[in-house]
């Protein structure tokens, strides 16, 4: 069993905000991220997302990224990035109980 940490994976698989245009470190990024994932995290290992997962505006936007997110290996704990719109404060509970296979921490939760 492992602890992993990583950060600013602003995925776009429902907006047209694509990585790409941020240079060729960033190409198919989410293919690097399915790859390297599958490499090295298991399913005993926990993952803590440090936040900007997407860059959807609301959680319709979002529902494609965060699937994303619950199909890799590893159990998943989310922290809100200045980029998660979708993510309102004060709804973290209605989104754990939405994703129970995920764990949004937020504040005092």
């Amino acid at each position: 069993m492992a602890l992993y940490a990583i950060g600013d994976l602003h995925l776009s698989f429902s907006s047209d905000k694509s990585m790409d245009r941020f240079g060729e470190v960033w190409m198919n990024h989410t293919d690097q991220i399915v790859k390297n994932f599958s490499e090295e995290i298991t399913d005993e290992d926990t993952l803590i997302l440090v936040g900007d997962h997407s860059w959807g505006r609301n959680l319709t936007e979002c529902e494609k990224d965060l699937d994303f997110i619950r199909s890799l290996p590893g159990r998943k704990i989310l922290t809100r990035g200045n980029h998660d719109l979708f993510w309102d404060v004060k709804k973290t509970g209605k989104l754990n109980r939405r994703y129970p296979d995920l764990l949004f921490l937020q504040s005092d939760y």
